[in-house]
């Protein structure tokens, strides 16, 4: 039975998140800031990529 000996994270994560400093609660765990990093990323491209076409559409250019 894996589930019953696993070690307990919740007071760990507990002291990881309520430390008092100065890092955002939502970039306090390991890999959270490579994902916010890549979400940001990818919006910031299709951003640019609709803005791109509706330029395109707005003046009449085709291909």
């Amino acid at each position: 039975m894996a589930l019953i000996n696993r070690p307990n994270p919740v007071p760990h994560l507990q002291r990881l998140y309520q430390a008092p400093n100065h890092v955002p609660i939502y970039l306090r765990k390991g890999g959270d800031k490579f994902i916010l990093t890549a979400l940001i990323g990818m919006t910031t491209i299709g951003l640019l990529g609709s803005l791109y076409g509706a330029t395109k559409m707005a003046r009449g250019v085709k291909n």
